[in-house]
């Protein structure tokens, strides 16, 4: 496990240092939004071949996740890349957040039992157990207006038309 996790923090240095001016080059002011969806598909498609060339020996599903939001009035880019190793791949990356000294890994998945909800996980850590998770507790503490890494999730899900 521990060479994987060495492996992943290779892979996430390497992002964090080549992904922010490649998005920045290529997709701020496009003016064409379907032009913009194909090149971000595309662009997304090379770095997760160029990851998969530069870390062969990092399987696919571990390779960090990144998310990226484009602020057109600003000509800023919002980069987000997985800070800790996910060996749960049902789950969806929305970003990160870091709230004090804790960075935040933040996912969803489908609830099991066939609803309509959504299962929110902040992870803070590498280990598997380093997580808390809930589904209403974030819906809810979201409509409060508190600022925790589960309502960050639910209003990361909201803006990406999840829910």
């Amino acid at each position: 496990m521990s060479e994987d996790i060495n492996l992943f923090i290779q892979a996430r240095d390497y992002l964090l240092e080549n992904i922010d001016p490649t998005i920045q080059a290529y997709l701020c002011n496009i003016w064409d939004p379907y032009a913009k969806f194909i090149i971000a598909r595309e662009i997304d498609s090379m770095i997760a071949h160029d990851l998969g060339e530069k870390f062969p020996e990092l399987e696919e599903r571990l390779q960090p996740r990144f998310k990226y939001r484009i602020h057109e009035e600003d000509n800023e880019v919002e980069m987000n890349i997985q800070k800790y190793l996910n060996t749960d791949w049902n789950l969806e990356y929305l970003g990160a957040i870091g709230m004090g000294d804790v960075l935040y890994d933040l996912y969803y998945r489908d609830a099991y039992d066939g609803s309509d909800d959504k299962y929110f996980i902040a992870r803070y850590g590498h280990i598997y157990e380093n997580y808390f998770s809930g589904t209403k507790t974030a819906e809810a503490e979201y409509y409060l207006g508190q600022f925790t890494p589960l309502s960050v999730a639910y209003g990361m899900a909201i803006s990406d038309g999840i829910i």
